[in-house]
């Protein structure tokens, strides 16, 4: 398209010297035509120059016309083109296409006007995504505060009857504190989420071992498995494993993925955490996950209705996975792990 182009502005360029030759010589002949015409025939103005001077005139006015003609097509029609269609898309219409618009560099022109129609048509696409989306994650904070804050509601009006038995009175209370926690933990959440989504917010990396920091993790958190009556396999390696992370927010990731397997596996669940290859693992033998919940399980407040029997805001993952990608890592589910267990996967 490109040689088209350019082989057509030189034909065009070709075209006006040759017309400026012809005009530039033909209005010294029409010059000397009316001159002899007005005072009488020179010397020189025989019939056959008089012919010659009419000639050029007429060869000048048809070049005129023609290179008035090129210009109009292969100029004037194409911009108005181009304008209509701008003025079509600064009126909210992204369905615009240039179509074969002829005449010189157009063609890259049109090119390029039909790329960014194509580019602000998927970037309305995806903002009409994510404002779905946010409706969704509004509505879902909305319901996850909801509960708890109209329990301690209820039961700090049931507190102003003085009536109330002592047992009662420490049981609204214990109550009450229960839902605030939860409810203050819900909003740690998604401020930390919130937070992690800025740009102006900068980890704290240092070269530290990162093996010992996920050993340490595993070992802060083995109450939750002896709760749950689960088996844990460790098998990480003994010998540092120098990587470059913010050790707080790393074990937040391992937190987080942990607090997730003991949550939603019934009792008796094996898990191993294995670390080898530049990845550490985080399986386990309990059921597979929904496939209508995998494709959504690290958006936030999507971790379904195991979530929700376990008091669980689905934030977690959502959170585990943005310092991941701060990392420059990778965090991932897979329905096979090892023979016959499921988990998550970290690749360094």
């Amino acid at each position: 398209m490109k040689k088209k182009g350019k082989g057509s502005i030189l034909s065009f360029l070709f075209v006006l010297f040759v017309a400026a030759i012809f005009i530039s010589k033909g209005t010294s002949a029409i010059a000397d035509f009316w001159k002899g015409f007005q005072f009488g025939l020179s010397d020189d103005q025989t019939p056959d120059k008089i012919s010659t001077i009419i000639i050029a005139w007429t060869a000048t006015i048809i070049i005129l016309i023609i290179v008035f003609f090129i210009l109009k097509k292969r100029v004037s029609l194409p911009m108005k083109k181009i304008s209509e269609s701008m003025q079509q898309v600064e009126a909210g219409n992204l369905d615009t296409e240039i179509k074969e618009l002829d005449g010189f560099e157009f063609r890259q022109i049109e090119e390029g006007f039909n790329s960014m129609v194509k580019g602000l048509r998927e970037a309305r696409r995806l903002e009409e995504e994510n404002a779905e989306k946010n409706r969704e994650l509004y509505a879902e904070i909305a319901h996850d505060l909801k509960t708890p804050m109209t329990m301690v509601l209820g039961y700090a009006k049931l507190l102003s009857n003085d009536n109330i038995p002592e047992d009662k009175r420490n049981e609204y209370l214990t109550t009450i504190t229960e839902q605030t926690e939860t409810a203050n933990t819900l909003l740690e959440q998604m401020l930390e989420y919130a937070k992690l989504g800025t740009t102006e917010y900068k980890l704290d990396i240092k070269t530290g071992d990162i093996a010992e920091c996920l050993r340490l993790s595993a070992a802060d958190n083995y109450i939750r498995f002896e709760e749950r009556n689960m088996g844990l396999d460790i098998d990480i390696p003994d010998d540092p494993v120098l990587y470059d992370f913010d050790e707080n927010q790393m074990k937040r990731v391992f937190y987080n993925i942990i607090g997730n397997i003991t949550k939603h596996n019934p009792e008796g669940t094996s898990v191993r955490i294995v670390m080898k290859d530049n990845k550490i693992y985080f399986a386990d033998n309990g059921p597979l996950i929904d496939a209508d919940l995998k494709d959504k399980l690290f958006e936030p407040f999507r971790a379904g209705e195991a979530s929700k029997k376990t008091k669980g805001s689905g934030l977690g993952l959502s959170v585990a996975k943005k310092i991941i990608e701060l990392h420059n890592a990778e965090l991932e589910y897979k329905d096979e792990v090892f023979p016959d267990y499921k988990g998550f996967v970290i690749s360094l």
